[in-house]
């Protein structure tokens, strides 16, 4: 079993939390001797001896692993509920490094609970056996977005060039609201030189796009594994 505690400060002994115990009840786990392993999504690993029906473990060992990864991110708009869930669910199930969530003047959704997304992800990366694990930043505007991320390209139904005539995999997309962006944000775009491209003849959600383009990203930058600086 798996957990990760950020910035927390391992030493010989640990206390799990509630949610920790509660999680292994669910698992019918917390009655049996057990093994938990606690990650700090810098590339550790803690492994704790934990008895039946105790809420306190003993370190007995600590590994270093690799966090050789393909580093890539997505921006896009918010999407509206569970979908949200879905989009940091699946993403971080992919490998994505960072999500850039950009207010637009047409999107439906402009906040985030950082606390249930950031639980979500966690989730997801115990699923998936990461060790490192996805930030998330939030921009007021789609310029606030492109003067920290120059390196870009959005995505357009009506852009003659497909996305998969893309070169440079190392851009961030930009994914937009499902009302589409307005006349000033194209102004904006067309000022910053953001290439543009589309995803085929199919209208996606904020979320199937985001999902499809994570799919394409990973595939085009396995070849240019990094270290990740966390």
């Amino acid at each position: 079993m798996i957990f990760f505690r950020l910035e927390f400060l391992f030493q010989e002994t640990i206390i799990l939390s509630k949610e920790e115990l509660e999680h292994l009840r669910s698992l019918r786990l917390y009655q049996e001797d057990k093994i938990l392993e606690f990650r700090d999504a810098k590339g550790r690993s803690f492994f704790y001896a934990v008895q039946e029906k105790s809420n306190q473990g003993h370190l007995l060992e600590t590994k270093t692993n690799s966090m050789n990864e393909a580093s890539f991110s997505i921006a896009s708009a918010i999407p509206q509920n569970n979908r949200l869930d879905y989009l940091l669910q699946k993403n971080t199930e992919l490998g994505i490094s960072r999500f850039h969530f950009i207010n637009f003047f047409q999107s439906e959704r402009r906040e985030i609970n950082l606390e249930r997304s950031t639980k979500i992800i966690l989730e997801a990366c115990i699923q998936s056996k990461r060790h490192s694990v996805p930030n998330i930043q939030l921009y007021p505007s789609l310029e606030k977005f492109l003067q920290v991320n120059p390196k870009s390209f959005f995505l357009n139904p009506k852009a003659k060039q497909d996305v998969n005539e893309i070169i440079d995999w190392e851009q961030i997309p930009i994914i937009g609201p499902e009302g589409g962006f307005r006349e000033q944000e194209l102004k904006t775009i067309q000022e910053n030189n953001i290439p543009e491209f589309n995803l085929g003849s199919n209208i996606l959600k904020i979320e199937t796009a985001s999902v499809y383009l994570a799919s394409i990203l990973k595939y085009n930058l396995s070849s240019k594994i990094v270290k990740l600086d966390i």
